[in-house]
């Protein structure tokens, strides 16, 4: 990304609701993870759209969240539940009707949807009665089918934005609305027709979509040929896959002009006996079996497609204001398959070094070989690879031998800045994959429990290994301080020894003289003062060792209370990264110990790095803390834990010393909210 040029997400969702409403937080999370991407499962294809919360109060003297700043994206479309607990609260309504005021609020590219989560949603604000309400997900009293219905509406709505910003910016118009998204219905009339006209009817009774049938829309007199292939062009195709499909001529030629124009494509599976030959053409899409009970499911299904093939182009088009894609890169929304590259060719001079972007996650080695096999110089990399050289056969990667340190723990902030622990989750994934993808190794320092994240790291250190095609390679190394280490599984460790080093670091030797004579195999529990002194001195050891392996940090979020080391963690680990001279990224969207660091970074004094901040939490810390130092005095080797000296460090070096970006770009490093950008200014220092 260039520095004179601000990068802005393509498109961002806001969702708003009262703090009080029960559903409210389920609700977005489900959006959340259906539309960003869940952090459970991150081999699962999100559509990574940034989606942000405003709920819970923004400071003490409010009981309003964070204000939506317009300007943060190019678009953006901000959906308001609006339940009693709003309709009541004239703070809300102050909130909503400035929002509504908001000069930047342009249409198309910025819109509010409010959804009526009450019969009284219209008693909320007249400016805000005046815009279309999305009604009725609220009558049903199922949770799940709350969900999908909210979810198809959202879906559609998303869909709709993005295809009416198109239009407007290739012909400059914002007058004229988008016609509802169509759904071309593939089938064959031998065993399809029934299924075939059951989704058809509910089609026309919601009215959210329309449908191209072939008995309906093709008038008699016709050539059906050109007709479908005009109108397919502009189309999702929901394919009826039954016995019979597969062996229908007009059904192949279907599906591959459908591939042709790169269409968004729903299989669904109604195979019933089997097929005597299953067409070759129909893979490489999603695919859902057929239950009658479950039709809202294929709706979802098809709008997640439609607004990937949407938004996946256009974010990666924003992107190469920024990046070094080159001219000419063939951008698919979908993993590449060799009918692709085939269609492709037919209709451009094949070039050398065709380079090739889809969505993450990356393609196995042996897909990747496939594609090879036709054109050796093609590169299908996914957004998480860094373009550098594709003029070579096998480029370096730019971070291939380093370890990259990453200190993360759940922030206190989180909700009041719009995240969740999920936001937390996703980036600390998302960032891990990036650097995986550039050949970094990841270092952590603390109890890497065998939790979801720890196996969603594991298996992407699977997947990396299997797509470089080489011998298991170590790309985790777990530092881990006495006594945590006394209690590591050792199945586990069995278990990923190829993909996980375990550095446990021993207690310090003088710990096990006297006054303490601690045995080393018998674990400790942080119980008193001294104990709680045993456990600082280890954490410290820790994360000493830590910091000289690793080659950078990165640190996010983080605990400013209730922690066992002599600073809050991520404080001190920065502060260690920066006295051994390596390099520092600061992320302090997600507020916590790291936004704190930030803050002295930046010259400040935060309250969480004082003394006095710290004692006033906790007195057991304090007494900790008195008789930590008191041991200094005796010739402990250790200095005495002292704030100032802490924060010295941090405004001694400050924003233009902590690594080799820019003094500008580590402030919006610091700064910004956009995953995108985070990553690429972190993969750019690290490059540098």
């Amino acid at each position: 990304m260039s520095k004179n040029i601000n990068y802005l997400p393509y498109f961002r969702i806001y969702i708003v609701w009262h703090q009080k409403f029960s559903n409210g937080e389920e609700l977005a999370k489900y959006l959340f993870n259906n539309i960003c991407g869940n952090p459970e499962h991150p081999f699962l294809q999100g559509l990574g759209i940034p989606i942000h919360f405003r709920s819970l109060p923004f400071t003490k003297e409010t009981i309003l969240p964070k204000p939506i700043d317009i300007k943060q994206s190019l678009n953006s479309a901000i959906f308001i539940f609006v339940d009693n607990n709003m309709v009541v609260c004239d703070k809300w309504q102050t909130y909503i009707e400035e929002l509504c005021d908001n000069k930047d609020l342009k249409k198309p590219h910025h819109r509010i949807y409010p959804v009526a989560f009450t019969e009284h949603f219209y008693k909320l604000s007249k400016k805000l009665s005046r815009i279309q309400f999305i009604e009725k997900i609220d009558e049903e009293s199922d949770v799940v089918k709350q969900q999908q219905k909210l979810l198809t509406n959202v879906l559609h709505i998303c869909v709709r934005q993005i295809r009416h910003i198109k239009q407007v910016e290739e012909n400059n118009s914002v007058d004229n609305d988008v016609p509802p998204l169509k759904l071309f219905l593939s089938y064959t009339r031998r065993d399809g027709r029934e299924i075939t006209n059951k989704v058809h009817e509910l089609i026309e009774k919601d009215k959210i979509l329309s449908t191209f049938l072939d008995t309906k829309d093709i008038p008699p007199g016709h050539n059906f040929v050109e007709q479908i292939d005009k109108v397919l062009k502009d189309c999702a195709m929901l394919i009826f896959q039954t016995d019979t499909y597969a062996s229908r001529y007009w059904c192949h030629w279907e599906v591959l002009t459908a591939k042709k124009y790169k269409i968004p494509i729903l299989v669904i599976n109604a195979i019933k006996a089997g097929e005597e030959r299953s067409f070759p053409y129909l893979g490489n899409v999603p695919t859902i079996i057929w239950q009658e009970s479950q039709i809202s499911l294929i709706f979802i299904q098809i709008l997640l497609e439609v607004l990937r093939h949407q938004y996946f182009p256009k974010y990666v088009e924003n992107l190469q204001k920024f990046r070094s894609i080159p001219e000419g890169t063939l951008v698919l929304p979908f993993a590449p398959e060799l009918l692709n590259l085939v269609q492709h060719f037919q209709e451009n001079q094949p070039k050398d070094n065709t380079l090739i972007i889809y969505p993450d996650p990356p393609l196995a080695d042996n897909e990747i070989n496939l594609l090879n096999s036709l054109n050796p110089k093609i590169k299908a990399l996914t957004p998480s690879f860094p373009v550098t050289s594709i003029a070579t056969d096998h480029p370096k990667k730019p971070l291939s031998g380093k370890v990259i340190g990453i200190s993360i723990s759940n922030s206190p902030d989180l909700e009041k800045l719009g995240f969740s622990d999920y936001h937390l989750k996703r980036a600390l994934l998302e960032i891990s994959r990036h650097l995986l993808a550039q050949g970094a190794s990841i270092a952590y320092g603390g109890d890497l429990r065998p939790d979801g994240f720890t196996q969603n790291l594991i298996e992407m250190v699977k997947a990396y290994n299997h797509q470089e095609n080489n011998q298991p390679e170590k790309k985790i190394f777990n530092f881990l301080a006495w006594p945590i280490h006394l209690q590591a599984d050792v199945n586990w460790q069995a278990e990923y020894k190829n993909e996980v080093s375990i550095e446990a670091i021993p207690l310090p030797e003088d710990i096990k003289q006297k006054p303490f004579e601690i045995e080393d195999e018998t674990f400790l529990k942080p119980e008193g003062k001294e104990n709680c002194y045993v456990w600082m001195r280890c954490l410290t050891a820790m994360r000493e060792k830590m910091a000289k392996k690793i080659d950078a940090r990165i640190i996010l979020g983080g605990q400013v209370t209730n922690y066992k080391g002599i600073f809050p963690g991520i404080a001190e680990e920065a502060a260690l990264t920066l006295i051994n001279d390596k390099p520092l990224f600061v992320l302090g969207a997600f507020g916590g110990c790291a936004k704190a660091v930030g803050q002295a970074l930046l010259g400040d004094t935060p309250m969480a790095l004082t003394w006095e901040g710290q004692a006033a939490q906790s007195p057991t810390y304090a007494e900790t803390v008195e008789f930590y130092n008191e041991r200094s005095f005796l010739h402990s080797p250790h200095l005495s834990i002292d704030y100032n000296a802490l924060i010295k460090i941090f405004h001694k070096t400050g924003f233009h010393g902590i690594n080799k970006l820019e003094e500008s770009e580590n402030r919006t490093l610091f700064e910004t909210e956009d995953l995108d950008e985070m990553i690429y200014l972190i993969s750019k220092g690290l490059q540098s």
